[in-house]
């Protein structure tokens, strides 16, 4: 794969099971990686575990390291799905009904209920989301 044109972490592999292995990879904030940051605020780190659908699953063992990527347009799609399109929601609602009402608590009210609308469409759009943002799994190259 194009490591240009992929977002890439390692991992650690928990689980493998028929068709599928369980990846463990460590989510850190940027403030984790500063060197100030003991100045300023505790580092901010988290596993996240990512089931990853692959034809090789015999081929991996738990507790191997392997990187896990995604491609990067796919990545842009989830950030949009997940960030833009709820704010752009947010505030079209928002000033679109300030301006037919002037009533700032029905606009603000609407707002919010019509992100959460959205946010459960998306929830029941999740399988078909889930069959378009896929990761990869490679053994990590020495």
């Amino acid at each position: 794969m194009n490591e240009e044109n992929n977002i890439c972490r390692e991992g650690i592999i928990r689980e493998v099971s028929e068709g599928k292995v369980l990846v463990e990879i460590i989510v850190s904030s940027a403030c984790s990686g500063c060197h100030a940051k003991s100045i300023c605020i505790p580092s901010d780190r988290r596993e996240e575990r990512i089931w990853v659908a692959t034809a090789e699953g015999e081929n991996y063992a738990v507790g191997e390291v392997v990187e896990l990527s995604l491609k990067a347009s796919v990545g842009n799609k989830a950030v949009a799905l997940a960030y833009v399109a709820p704010l752009v929601v947010l505030l079209a609602v928002l000033f679109g009904t300030y301006a037919l009402t002037s009533n700032e608590l029905l606009s603000v009210s609407l707002s919010v209920l019509c992100v959460i609308a959205y946010y459960l469409v998306l929830k029941t759009m999740n399988r078909r989301i889930e069959d378009e943002i896929t990761f990869s799994v490679q053994k990590k190259q020495s």
